[in-house]
């Protein structure tokens, strides 16, 4: 019996599968972890798109008080990261965008050299329509169709859900919104701006974009997309139809919003 004891002793000691697991997942995240984050953020104007690069730097870096028609880039460390946020004007939710908004918006990409690794599309939550869908599209595919590679989509004004989960959320609003999520292989993340400086969300947002990175192999280059863009069609339109393209939520309309999609959601249960 004495002679069994080491042996059952170091049985003991040995890690289990749940330690194996986490001592990978350990390992992986210092892999992945990259000393420089670059980020370049997209979006209608007032989705919380400028509040959301705030929000990553920690402080007030990005001006709120009207929509910016230049590119604002600012740089600072964030979790030991030396993070650039790069926060691009504001593409028009009821009218066409000037040709001179969006070569600002592509020169957003160039002014994070080599190129950004990840381009944060800010989507408020609120009634998506495919007329949302159509502007997105508009307005991303000026970088080229492989900038899906390096795009997650950012939830803003999550809020209002209260108790529904993003999940459902997602499933109610139905394909438009799921179709531009399949473009990004369905990478979201929920990002509450309500909370300022340190806090795990941002952690868990750069640790989300350095996984994506190992996952597509480095970053967007504007050069190789420069060789295959189209030059901007100056009467871009997409199908208007007559209809409010898809006016998005002030901060101060969001309690109304969240009465609105409260019952919406749960009535069709």
């Amino acid at each position: 019996m004495e002679a069994n004891t080491p042996l059952q002793t170091e049985a003991r000691d040995a890690p289990g599968p749940e330690e194996k697991a986490k001592k990978a997942a350990a390992e992986a995240k210092v892999a992945n972890q990259l000393p420089e984050v670059r980020l370049v953020v997209l979006g209608w104007r007032w989705p919380g798109k400028s509040l959301t690069g705030n929000t990553i730097i920690g402080r007030e870096e990005f001006r709120l008080e009207r929509a910016a028609e230049f590119c604002v880039k600012r740089q600072t460390e964030v979790l030991g990261r030396q993070v650039t946020v790069v926060d691009t004007p504001g593409w028009f939710s009821a009218q066409d965008t000037p040709p001179s908004y969006k070569e600002e918006l592509v020169r957003g990409a160039s002014l994070c050299p080599p190129g950004p690794h990840v381009f944060l599309l800010v989507i408020p939550i609120g009634m998506f329509t495919e007329v949302d869908r159509a502007r997105i599209e508009e307005h991303v595919s000026l970088f080229g169709e492989r900038v899906w590679k390096h795009t997650i989509v950012v939830f803003t004004w999550a809020e209002v859900l209260r108790t529904i989960s993003i999940e459902r959320y997602i499933r109610r609003e139905g394909k438009e919104l799921q179709s531009v999520l399949e473009k990004c292989k369905r990478r979201y993340f929920v990002i509450n701006n309500c909370i300022f400086g340190e806090h795990p969300q941002v952690e868990r947002l750069l640790e989300r974009v350095e996984k994506m990175v190992a996952e597509e192999g480095g970053y967007y280059n504007p050069e190789e997309v420069e060789k295959e863009k189209k030059p901007l069609d100056e009467n871009q339109n997409p199908a208007r139809e007559g209809r409010e393209l898809g006016a998005r939520p002030k901060q101060n309309s969001v309690l109304s919003l969240s009465k609105t999609m409260e019952v919406e959601l749960l009535s069709s249960e």
